[in-house]
C-alpha cells in the first residue's frame, strides 16, 4: 500500500463526544426495553458499522479531501450496515426502522449542507452540531424498536420515545455547553464578570434552565417521575460552571473524554429513575 492509499485508509472518528451521544442513547433503549434478543444485537451491529463509516469518511475529507469510498475497510462496515439493516427490517419485520433511516439520510444531508456554508473558523457550525446530535441519538429509537418490535411498545408510559426525547434534550445540552466553552477558549479574551460570562455563553444558561422548567412542569402533569429530573441534574450543574470557567484554557481531548464521563452518568441516572419496562 502506497502513501496515498495509506492516507485514505479507515480512520476512528476523531470527536470523543460523538461515541457518547451515538451509544448512551443505544444502550439506555436497550436496557430499559429489557429485551436482549437476536434483533436487538443486529441493530447494534449495524449503528457501529454505519458510525464508524461515517467517522472515517468525515475525517478523510477534512484531512485530504477525498473519499475513499471503495477501500476494503470501508466496503466491510457498508457491507455490515446493509446487511444488518436488511435482516432488521424484511426477516424481522421492524418495519418502522425505515422511518429512522430515512429520517438519518435526511438530517445526514441537511447536516452536510450546513457544514459547507458554516463559519470558516469552526469545524462545524453550531447549527450543523445540533442537527448532528439529532441523527446520532436516533440509535435510541432504533434499538427500541429492534428490542420490542414497535417505538410504542412498553407499559407504564415508557416508550422509545419518551427514551429517546430525554438522550436528545440531555446531549442538545451537552453540544452547547462544548461550544461555548470551545469559544471562550478561542476568543481570546478574559471574562472578569459574571455578567461578561452570562451575555457570552447565554444560550447554554437559558437552555438548562428552560430545560429543568420543561422536566418539572412534565412531572407536574404525571407525564413522567419527578426523580428523571436527576438524571439532568449533573450536566446542568455542569453548564452554570461556565459562569466560573468560561475563557480558561484546557485541553480539548480532556473536554471530549469528560463528555464520556458525563454521558455514561447520565445513562446511569436515568436508567435507574425510569427502571426497566415490564
Amino acid at each position: 500500500m502506497d502513501a496515498n492509499q495509506n492516507a485514505l485508509s479507515l480512520r476512528m472518528p476523531a470527536e470523543h463526544g460523538a461515541w457518547g451521544v451515538t451509544f448512551a442513547p443505544l444502550a439506555c433503549a436497550a436496557i430499559i426495553a429489557n429485551r436482549w434478543n437476536v434483533p436487538l444485537l443486529l441493530c447494534a451491529l449495524c449503528a457501529l458499522s454505519l458510525f464508524l463509516l461515517r467517522g472515517s469518511l468525515d475525517r478523510q475529507w477534512q484531512q485530504s479531501k477525498e473519499l475513499a469510498w471503495g477501500t476494503p475497510a470501508h466496503l466491510s462496515l457498508a457491507a455490515v450496515g446493509v446487511i444488518t439493516g436488511g435482516l432488521l427490517i424484511f426477516f424481522y419485520r421492524r418495519y418502522e426502522l425505515c422511518g429512522i433511516a430515512l429520517a438519518s439520510l435526511a438530517l445526514f444531508w441537511v447536516q452536510q449542507e450546513l457544514v459547507r456554508s458554516g463559519l470558516r473558523r469552526e469545524k462545524r457550525s453550531l447549527a450543523a452540531e445540533l442537527v448532528g446530535v439529532v441523527l446520532l441519538s436516533l440509535t435510541a429509537p432504533a434499538a427500541w424498536i429492534a428490542a420490542r418490535g414497535s417505538l410504542f411498545a412498553g407499559s407504564s408510559g415508557v416508550t422509545g420515545l419518551a427514551v429517546w426525547l430525554l438522550n436528545l434534550f440531555f446531549f442538545l445540552g451537552g453540544v452547547l455547553y462544548v461550544k461555548y466553552r470551545v469559544r471562550g477558549l478561542l476568543a481570546h479574551r478574559e471574562f472578569t464578570t459574571v455578567r461578561e460570562r452570562i451575555a457570552f455563553a447565554w444560550p447554554v444558561f437559558l437552555y438548562h434552565l428552560a430545560l429543568l422548567a420543561f422536566l418539572t412542569s412534565w412531572a407536574l402533569f404525571g407525564l413522567h417521575r419527578a426523580s428523571i429530573i436527576a438524571a439532568f441534574v449533573p450536566g446542568t450543574l455542569r453548564a452554570m460552571g461556565l459562569l466560573v470557567s468560561l475563557g480558561r484554557r484546557f485541553a480539548i481531548p480532556r473536554l471530549g473524554w469528560s463528555e464520556i464521563l458525563h454521558s455514561a452518568l447520565f445513562l446511569a441516572l436515568l436508567v435507574f429513575t425510569m427502571g426497566l419496562a415490564a
